[in-house]
């Protein structure tokens, strides 16, 4: 959910209306990372992150992405309902090596708690890295406590009690809050603040060459035919929560659809199952 007075990139012409898309929309997100012409804006966005996390804390391990990378996406669960292998939104590989996931979080309190979904992500992607890094990078619009300890980045490694010491796997989990963040007068700054729509033109030119991708790819998504169907489909189960009166169920509804779509069901077999779990839901 987009935060008050702030800018979305453009609208999108809907059956029963244009809908605003904001920088993190999840839809938009996977559309636009899987075009191999936008990742090396994924790459500078992680970087200008992880270089601001140097400066918060200089011992860190954690290095910049500077070799050969490939992303992965979503969008084949989302749009062509393939049967890839389930993943994080956005993977990041490095040199066919090191990976790096990043996570574009809306809300704070998900189905799912933040500090759960994260920590088995956490665990598939360092069980899949074979000894390679699988670092995750979790950029919340709204800050969750029960990791941030209100700081504006943490990041949580292996890390024996008895010694001190890290463990030689030196993968970590890096949450960062974009509302601190973008209050910082830093070229991470002004990202944060254009991803939770705070600014349109940024004045920085590695921000700038970020902004100009997603207003790019945002040109090509607001007219495709099958991002206006994904679209109308999450938002019917917002709709239909609204009416019954209950918010929470709706924002709920529209995140499960998602969901099941990313784990392979079908858009229709998505909707069976979500009416099914509802009407469940009102007999009791």
């Amino acid at each position: 959910m987009a935060a008050k007075n702030s800018v979305p990139l453009g609208y999108v012409d809907l059956p029963d209306g244009s809908k605003a898309i904001y920088p993190m929309n999840d839809i938009f997100l996977n559309y636009t990372f899987e075009d191999v012409e936008y990742w090396e804006a994924l790459r500078l966005t992680a970087n200008l992150i992880i270089a601001a996390y140097k400066q918060y804390k200089p011992t860190t391990k954690v290095k910049t992405i500077t070799g050969d990378i490939k992303v992965r996406t979503q969008y084949q669960h989302l749009f062509r309902k393939d049967n890839t292998t389930r993943d994080q939104d956005l993977k990041m590989v490095e040199d066919d090596a090191n990976s790096t996931y990043l996570e574009f979080q809306n809300r704070a309190k998900p189905d799912v708690p933040i500090e759960i979904r994260s920590v088995e992500y956490f665990g598939l992607g360092i069980g899949q890295s074979k000894g390679k890094l699988a670092n995750q990078i979790w950029l919340l619009a709204q800050d969750v406590e029960t990791v941030l300890y209100d700081e504006t980045f943490t990041r949580y490694i292996l890390n024996d009690e008895v010694t001190g010491k890290d463990h030689p796997t030196t993968s970590g989990i890096m949450y960062v809050s974009l509302t601190k963040l973008s209050k910082e007068d830093s070229p991470a700054g002004e990202m944060a603040a254009f991803l939770l729509g705070k600014v349109d033109e940024p004045k920085n030119e590695v921000v700038k060459k970020i902004t100009d991708a997603f207003k790019k790819s945002f040109q090509t998504f607001k007219t495709d035919k099958e991002v206006a169907r994904m679209l109308s489909l999450a938002d019917r189960y917002r709709h239909d929560g609204v009416v019954e009166g209950e918010e929470r169920g709706a924002i709920n509804a529209a995140d499960k659809f998602l969901e099941l779509i990313k784990s392979g069901f079908t858009p229709e077999d998505a909707h069976r199952e979500i009416t099914s779990e509802y009407g469940k839901h009102k007999e009791k």
